[in-house]
């Protein structure tokens, strides 16, 4: 008796392993940071458009308002095509504290036929939206654009120290 209860055993999971599959419902798998809400499909820019944001800058002027004393921002487009960078700010709160901040860079677009660009600073999750950014196309080493954080929004200058 064993040896056929063990037969039927191991016929039935044989089945199983075969058979389980084919009428299972499909699973989606995520990190266990869970899935990023932000980093798939997103805006595509035309490589000759995208390739003049490409670089290294560095914070040269923002209104004390907005409580940045300096920043550096890092652009580079990723092994699909699509821009992506990152940003390190540092300032200071309300009550008169130090505060450092990090953003990925992500959902580049160009604003029409423009010269423009826009991007949204994402926290490191990839799922907060921390604030927004519009700069033109980088001249003479410079990135001139707009920052909107917590609603409010300052002119904002970065120096390019790197095209790489």
């Amino acid at each position: 008796m064993p040896s056929i209860r063990h037969a039927a055993v191991v016929l039935l999971a044989a089945i199983g392993l075969f058979v389980g599959p084919t009428f299972g419902s499909p699973t989606v798998t995520h990190a266990t940071t869970g899935p990023s809400a932000n980093f798939p499909k997103t805006f595509k820019v035309k490589s000759a458009f995208a390739g003049k944001f490409v670089g290294q800058y560095i914070l040269k002027s923002i209104p004390a308002a907005s409580r940045i004393k300096s920043a550096a921002i890092g652009i580079e487009v990723n092994s699909n095509g699509f821009l992506y960078g990152i940003a390190q700010f540092y300032g200071y709160d309300a009550s008169g504290s130090q505060t450092s901040w990090v953003a990925t860079l992500y959902h580049f677009k160009q604003v029409g036929k423009t010269n423009q660009m826009t991007f949204d600073l994402l926290s490191s999750s990839l799922t907060i939206v921390l604030g927004h950014m519009s700069a033109g196309a980088p001249s003479h080493g410079t990135l001139t654009g707009a920052i909107v954080l917590d609603g409010h929004t300052y002119p904002i200058v970065f120096h390019q120290v790197s095209t790489r």
